[in-house]
């Protein structure tokens, strides 16, 4: 008899690693406020979107000056801005759609896990045709605890009848980084995210920015995955 041949699976991070939503969402917050253009710090925004989108509203909303009592409406009326009018205006980065594609041709399973809400992120996969890309998804709110937490990611790979030792997560940013190493699964670093620095990033397998690159790199470097 053969030995079992490990599985070949993959997880995704998705804001920073396979979708670049920095621009829709600084043009809803631009739309949001127009006036208080001048008061932004978009660098600043930028970097707090390693923290989550949730963050990233609320330090544009204290920008904007509009942290006081109608705070939480604002923010509200923020995220409705966002969803209604510029969620779906996202854009992969380019190659992302190409890997997914041929990683599922050839076999692989493939998760994803994110700290962004179900019902967004069911809506940019819907827009993009992503959804059947993934045999398993976990969201913000589908466990106890959020990444950096490891209970996200080894969900995820439960839900793909795969160990951490089998498998590699892929993602931009220090939450994702803690993620792995807390799960001990074996991470790889997006540099075109929304990390603030390349430190925290590590420990890592390896870094890319052009996905090509990375296809390269498990066909290459990570035999394990690639076995039938």
């Amino acid at each position: 008899m053969k030995p079992n041949k490990p599985p070949k699976t993959i997880v995704f991070d998705l804001d920073g690693t396979l979708l670049d939503t920095w621009p829709s969402l600084l043009a809803a917050v631009l739309a949001f406020d127009p006036a208080g253009q001048t008061r932004l710090d978009p660098g600043a925004l930028k970097l707090r979107l390693s923290d989550g989108i949730g963050p990233m509203l609320s330090l544009a909303l204290t920008q904007l000056n509009r942290d006081g009592t109608d705070a939480a409406h604002d923010f509200q009326r923020l995220s409705k801005t966002y969803e209604d009018n510029w969620l779906c205006t996202a854009l992969p980065f380019e190659g992302s759609q190409t890997l997914l594609q041929d990683l599922n041709r050839a076999g692989y399973s493939l998760g994803l896990c994110t700290n962004r809400d179900p019902k967004t992120t069911t809506a940019l996969l819907d827009h993009l045709g992503w959804n059947d890309c993934f045999q398993a998804k976990i969201h913000l709110g589908d466990c106890k605890t959020s990444k950096p937490s490891a209970e996200p990611l080894l969900k995820t790979l439960a839900l793909l009848e795969s160990t951490p030792e089998k498998a590699l997560f892929i993602g931009d940013s220090h939450i994702d980084a803690s993620c792995a190493a807390n799960a001990n699964v074996s991470f790889v670093a997006h540099l075109g995210g929304y990390h603030t620095c390349r430190s925290e990033l590590d420990p890592c397998l390896m870094t890319f920015t052009r996905f090509r690159d990375l296809a390269s790199w498990i066909s290459l470097h990570h035999p394990a995955l690639m076995e039938s």
